[in-house]
């Protein structure tokens, strides 16, 4: 057996690689994430058999061509006898071709799991064993998060009577970001908190956004009618879909239940675009923003696990 950097033919054929049990992308989305240039050869490590069979890939993700943000395929076959040591031993050697690169690692991978996961021996199976393999290279925090999906058949939901929303400068929402991550129930936000101030998080966020594939001029300021600015609606997008983005309640104005009028702002923003889904993401942890989603008529359509570095 043998790990290698695989030809663009070879990381072709390693999408249709046969796995124990699904918790990534399907062969289909690989193959597209592949023809689209966000998944590379150069950014990819392959285990090979004494036949040339591929037993085990590893497969990192960018929204372009630039530099790579996370593990996005990750995967043994199931005959492999010691699936473990494979599934670590993948993550090392790509972790040093990528080094050699200039970019830092480990990057973080996301499973993704039907909402019944843990009644499935298969699927318990896996996410043991990636987290444990995972683990050992470095990347030892894990993070459940719930995926929901708002389809454009389904209601919306009613228009924001209490609240306006208003374009502003980059100076206003970077002090509103900093001020939303008091109390926040986001693990990522209580996580970066820890070793990061406030208004660091929020430059980071804004960064993140204006790089996503959505607009700058969607961001809006929430406020009341007397012009008290209680939050922020940041419609954005993925390279696939329209996304909710991050919307947030300042801490003073929490219980009220702005949160779903700023969460309709934000669906009801895409729907009149035309968007034929939206997608939104929360953690497990965060019931209040689960309990809004399905509130708006969004329904769960999958979880997923997050594993990254410290």
């Amino acid at each position: 057996m043998r790990l290698a950097q695989p030809s663009a033919a070879q990381l072709a054929f390693a999408a249709s690689l046969s796995v124990p049990a699904e918790t990534g992308l399907s062969a289909g989305e690989v193959v597209a994430e592949i023809e689209a240039g966000r998944i590379r050869p150069e950014w990819s490590v392959l285990a090979i058999d004494e036949s040339g069979a591929v037993i085990g890939r590893a497969m990192w993700w960018g929204r372009d061509t630039a530099v790579p943000i996370a593990l996005d395929v990750w995967d043994v076959a199931a005959h492999v006898t010691d699936r473990d040591s494979l599934a670590t031993a993948l993550l090392h050697a790509g972790h040093e071709a990528l080094s050699t690169r200039g970019v830092a690692a480990p990057l973080p991978h996301t499973m993704r799991l039907p909402n019944d996961w843990r009644d499935h021996a298969t699927l318990v199976a896996e996410v043991d064993l990636k987290s444990r393999a995972a683990a050992a290279a470095g990347m030892t925090r894990v993070n459940e998060r719930l995926q929901f999906q708002w389809d454009a058949h389904r209601p919306l939901p009613p228009e924001p009577r209490s609240l306006v929303f208003a374009p502003a400068d980059d100076d206003t929402f970077l002090r509103l970001f900093a001020a939303a991550t008091e109390g926040s129930l986001d693990v990522m936000t209580r996580r970066e908190l820890e070793s990061s101030s406030p208004d660091d998080l929020a430059r980071a966020e804004i960064d993140y956004y204006r790089a996503c594939p959505g607009e700058r001029s969607w961001w809006h300021t929430a406020a009341t009618t007397d012009r008290t600015v209680i939050g922020v609606a940041i419609p954005s997008a993925t390279p696939t879909n329209r996304n909710v983005g991050y919307l947030a309640v300042l801490p003073q104005h929490r219980g009220r239940g702005y949160v779903d009028e700023i969460l309709a702002f934000i669906t009801r923003f895409h729907a009149e675009q035309g968007a034929p889904r939206i997608t939104a993401t929360t953690d497990a942890a965060n019931a209040p923003m689960a309990a809004a989603f399905r509130r708006a008529g969004f329904r769960c359509t999958e979880t997923r696990i997050d594993l990254e570095a410290p």
